[in-house]
């Protein structure tokens, strides 16, 4: 294995039982402590890429909230201005707005605007809780991903240890 950099000698008096480190030996030590401090930064810093891009998956998922609510009050605005126009119409028309088929078309109308409006919100709450489950599935990947590099690196550091028993 090449020539001995040093010789523990025999123990408990037994002749021919000692260990000799030779340099393949340090150099093997070196790289698995090498390869072990890498696994271990490679799992922090696939931790760390998860932890920002959850970060912003947080921040996409709160504007997207803001815009369904916007939306909804968008849609709530443009409810008020056709009831107004409908309510200018059927006056207009001299139909009465207390009674008949004209309090039951603004009825409608104020039905399916209310129903619209839920709609707008509801579809930016649901981008919301579907980018914040993306959140959380990115930290914990990050998690795993810092796990197996501490696990790569106990791996590679008991790899060096049989070899030298």
């Amino acid at each position: 294995m090449g020539l001995p950099l040093f010789t523990i000698g025999a123990t408990a008096g037994v002749a021919g039982s000692g260990f000799t480190i030779t340099l393949g030996h340090v150099l093997g030590a070196v790289s698995a402590l090498t390869g072990s401090m890498g696994a271990v930064r490679t799992g922090q810093a696939q931790q760390s890429a998860a932890n920002y891009q959850a970060q912003h998956l947080e921040n996409q998922a709160k504007r997207e909230r803001e815009i369904g609510t916007l939306n909804a009050k968008r849609v709530a605005e443009e409810n008020k201005r056709l009831a107004g126009t409908q309510r200018a119409l059927l006056a207009g028309g001299g139909r009465s707005l207390a009674s008949g088929s004209a309090l039951l078309v603004q009825e409608d109308l104020d039905e399916e605007g209310k129903f619209n409006e839920m709609l707008a919100a509801d579809a930016g709450e649901a981008k919301f809780q579907n980018l914040r489950q993306q959140a959380v599935l990115e930290r914990m990947t990050g998690k795993h991903a810092r796990t197996a590099g501490y696990y790569r690196a106990g791996s590679t550091l008991l790899k060096m240890g049989t070899e030298f028993s």
